[in-house]
């Protein structure tokens, strides 16, 4: 397995505190992220992610730090990787929201443990998961 890691930024209209409120909203991700077709948050905190072509996995928070602007989550570990979907090992996700002037900076950081024969094409993967959350957030706050 081999770690890859795509961070992309985006300077929005909205102020830190209001995007910072929305992007920590873990349940919420499906309203603005194009590749989320629904979440559903269980019990225990995990949250069940059905994602647009087809696959469905387990992720949970595994930092929330509300004076630093931060959120990353995870991918549950030990479940198996649905038919169709990447067979990855591990992964990080992280939200920085920043101050920007009277405006805000979000950076998305993805970190996944993918399998040598998906190392080209994981960073594409994953950037168009990137960039697909970022547009979402500037198509709600303004960039």
């Amino acid at each position: 397995m081999t770690i890859v890691t795509v961070s992309k930024s985006v300077k929005l209209k909205a102020g830190a505190p209001d995007v910072w409120e929305f992007v920590k909203d873990f349940g919420g991700f499906a309203s603005w992220q194009p590749h989320i077709n629904s979440v559903e948050m269980l019990p225990n905190g995990d949250r069940k992610v059905l994602f647009k072509r087809g696959n469905t996995m387990l992720d949970r928070i595994k930092v929330l730090d509300d004076g630093k602007m931060t959120l990353t989550y995870e991918l549950v570990p030990g479940q198996e990787t649905p038919p169709g979907a990447p067979p990855i090992k591990s992964l990080d996700a992280t939200f920085v929201v920043s101050a920007d002037g009277s405006g805000s900076d979000v950076t998305y950081t993805i970190e996944a443990d993918v399998p040598p024969p998906m190392v080209d094409l994981a960073p594409k993967g994953i950037g168009g998961d990137i960039d697909g959350a970022l547009a979402g957030l500037a198509t709600k706050f303004g960039s």
